[in-house]
Order: C-alpha cells, then structure tokens, then sequence
C-alpha cells in the first residue's frame, strides 16, 4: 500500500494527470501564438475587405447615390377607404398615403400601376383586426408592407419613404 502512494505522488504520474486535465503541458498552442493568429486572421480580413472595395469602388459608389440622389419626387395617392378584418362592415378606415419616390421615372410607373398598386393596398389593410391597426408598432410595420408593394408593382426599389397623411378609424 505504501508504493501505491508512492507511484501516484511520483513526478512522472503528477505529470501525467496534468497533462490529462489539460491544465499544464497539454496546450499545443500558447496564449501568445493564439493572440498573433487572431491579429493575424482580422489583418487578413481587413486587407481583403479593402481589396474587394478599392477594385469595386466606382460600382459601389453608383449605388448608393441611385439610392441616396437629390432628386426626390412625392406623389399622393387617392384616400384608402376598407373595413378592418372581424369587423363585418361595422367600422372603418380611411388611409391617406403619400410616397416619397426617387425620380420622374418611378413616378411615372407608379402612375402606370396605380389600380394595382391601390387593389393590393386595400387587401393588405383589410386583412388587419382594429386593435392591429390601432398599434403603433403595426402602423410602423404596415408602413414598410405598403412601401413593398409599391415597389414590387413598379419593379425597382423606388420609395424612399410612405407617409400617412390621414389616418382615420370609425
């Protein structure tokens, strides 16, 4: 019994159960080898970020002043008048929308494609409870849903932003 105790207290054996715990000896990578290849992964990054942005500047820059042009164009819409869902023609609501659009063109195209515009907007209104279309959070949702079907109706991402001009239930 006394060289069981022995053996287990031996340097070779605390050694080993080190090495098994994980605790000393067994890391393959010191903490100052996984700081250089973290630094060394994000400088890696940083240069191909830059490389893909500096060969695609100009395409890049196009974009985002076609999105962000001076060149706005409003166009108000006929007032929306629908029954709200579950409400069996007892209430109702009248939305009064206004787009803030990119350009002339688009104007143009949602003049083209207003009834179908106007028809997908009543159904979108119509399928919301009263207590839907009285939260602000699902007016702010409804907001972006209308500005979609602008958008896919004329088949280019035209309105900058929709607003109510008249919001008004019964």
């Amino acid at each position: 019994m006394a060289e069981e105790t022995k053996k287990t207290n031996s340097p070779e054996a605390e050694a080993e159960n080190e090495n098994k715990d994980g605790n000393k000896g067994g890391n393959k990578l010191k903490t100052p080898g996984k700081i250089f290849l973290i630094v060394f992964i994000l400088a890696a990054q940083v240069l191909l970020a830059y490389t893909f942005v500096d060969s695609s500047y100009e395409k890049i820059y196009g974009f985002v002043q076609s999105i962000s042009s001076d060149e706005s164009v409003f166009y108000e819409m006929e007032e929306l008048i629908v029954n709200p869902a579950g409400t069996n023609g007892q209430r109702f609501l009248v939305v009064g929308i206004s787009l803030e659009l990119s350009n002339n063109k688009h104007l143009g195209l949602v003049r083209q494609h207003e009834h179908g515009i106007r028809h997908n907007m009543n159904e979108a209104l119509s399928s919301r409870t009263v207590s839907q279309l009285a939260q602000f959070e699902e007016r702010e949702k409804l907001r972006y849903e209308l500005a979609g079907i602008v958008n896919n109706a004329i088949g280019e991402r035209s309105v900058r932003n929709l607003y109510y001009t008249r919001y008004v239930m019964q």
